[in-house]
């Protein structure tokens, strides 16, 4: 596990985009991770320190490299053949496109994903990920009634994984859509 010592902690706004804390710190943690890239040597790592930092990237709204980051990530990941790394980094880049507003290309990476979690015991585990973020970008498209299909079938999956920060974030998801939901029949 690679240890940064920055404060990369984020919060969830109100349309359940991740926020840095401290986005100074959060950058310094991209150069942290961009020097670490290249000092490393071994794939796994090098496919680790390219998937945070497209994440990091992201959040600071440094599309480019979260994408050239993402990419990479994903197709070094396909190469060694590492399916848990290859579903995480097909998720991760997903949205990266989702943020920029490429919500078929997202949409494709996420379906894809979908298909992989439902058809590799070995990484079902991902699929609620899956689920949590085409839901949050069918949100972004105001797909509202999509976008509760898919956080309910994330919220089902992490009900039985029982991890209650899992559940929560999923249920904030719900609550937020909801009242976009109630909120725009309300003027219809």
């Amino acid at each position: 596990m690679i240890e940064i010592l920055f404060d990369i902690s984020y919060h969830f706004d109100e349309n359940l985009r991740d926020i840095p804390n401290n986005p100074a710190q959060m950058h310094q943690a991209v150069e942290f991770l961009q020097f670490q890239l290249q000092q490393e040597t071994t794939e796994r790592a090098i496919i680790q320190l390219l998937g945070l930092l497209g994440v990091y990237a992201r959040m600071l709204h440094n599309f480019p490299l979260a994408q050239k980051a993402l990419t990479s990530a994903l197709n070094l990941s396909i190469s060694v053949g590492e399916e848990k790394l290859i579903v995480v980094n097909m998720i991760r880049l997903a949205h990266v496109y989702q943020w920029q507003q490429q919500y078929t290309k997202s949409e494709e990476l996420f379906e894809e994903a979908i298909i992989f979690c439902q058809t590799k015991p070995e990484i079902y585990i991902y699929l609620d990920f899956a689920y949590q973020h085409l839901g949050k970008c069918k949100f972004d498209q105001k797909l509202y009634e999509q976008a509760l299909y898919y956080f309910q079938q994330a919220k089902e999956l992490r009900v039985r994984k029982g991890d209650s920060s899992l559940i929560e974030s999923t249920q904030v998801a719900l609550n937020t859509v909801n009242a976009f939901i109630n909120t725009t029949s309300t003027y219809n």
